[in-house]
Parts: C-alpha cells; structure tokens; sequence
C-alpha cells in the first residue's frame, strides 16, 4: 500500500453514500462501549450492605385478655319510624339522637309563618263569605230569603 492511496474495500464502502451513515453509527456504537466497559472496569467494587439489626427480647408466659372487634348496627327494642305529617322548614329538634322520648314529647320545631299564613288566609276567606251571607239575608226577596229558625241554609233557592 502506498501512502495517499485508500485500500479497496474502504474506497468501495465510502463510494456507496447508503452505506456510510449506517457504518459510521456502528463504528460510533463500538467505540462508546469499549469507553464504557473501560471505565466500569476502573471502579472499585463497591462493599457488601451492612446486615440489618435485629432486637431479640426474652420470652415470658403470661395471661393476656382475648377480645374481638366487630363493625355492625344496634337496634332497640322498640324502634320508631319518624314520618312528617306536614312541611316546612325545621327550626329545631328538640331531643338527641338515641335517646329515650315519652309519648307527646315535643321533637320538633318548625317554623309557622307558612301555617299562621294559611289560617289567616281560611279566616279571611269566612270573614268574605260570612259578609256574603249578611248581604244576601238583608236584601228583601235574595237568593235565600226562606231561614229556618236555626239560620240553616238548606231551604235556600236552587241548592236543596
């Protein structure tokens, strides 16, 4: 071989452009190992983990208590299903969870403006009714101009 002169199987590997890139990553590929196996094989060997500590404690032989635990519900006796009659909002309950209560014990609160509204509504709607029924007795020849002695309307005209 003469210097300045390539080899042959070199100068037909480089001539092929598909074959270089290829060539040069495996050539790469083998010089970053033999650098890494070199520089593994420097290191010392690292030492054995220290074993772990274990506490050792006399045996004894004595009574111990044996329980068990359970995950369950109690029922009573007697239980109560507490059904609303009515609603609206709840302003208090007036006894504890799980204790005892007597019959007509109070046990709830609720608010009464919505009950006080609807009797003073009732009671607006008899006071109309009521001033109806004045008019029409007062007017001669009405609707219901034929009473009883009890002021029973049932002898009114049209209705009985």
């Amino acid at each position: 071989m003469n210097d300045g002169v390539m080899p042959t199987g070199l100068k037909d590997i480089l001539s092929r452009p598909k074959l270089v890139i290829p060539t040069l990553i495996v050539a790469v590929g083998i010089i970053l190992g033999v650098v890494i196996l070199a520089v593994r094989s420097s290191k010392p060997a690292q030492a054995a983990p220290r074993p772990l500590d274990v506490e050792v404690v006399r045996v004894e032989q004595k009574d111990v208590p044996v329980y068990s635990e359970w995950v369950g519900t109690t029922e009573g006796i007697v239980n109560a299903d507490i059904k609303a009659e009515v609603t609206g909002y709840l302003l208090r309950q007036d006894y504890k969870e799980g204790s005892f209560v007597k019959k007509g014990q109070l046990l709830f609160e609720l608010d009464p403006r919505p009950f006080q509204a609807a009797v003073d509504q009732a009671n607006g709607q008899v006071a109309q009714f009521q001033g109806q029924l004045d008019s029409t007795r007062a007017t001669p020849g009405g609707e219901c101009s034929d009473w009883d002695s009890q002021g029973s309307d049932q002898y009114c005209e049209g209705t009985g």
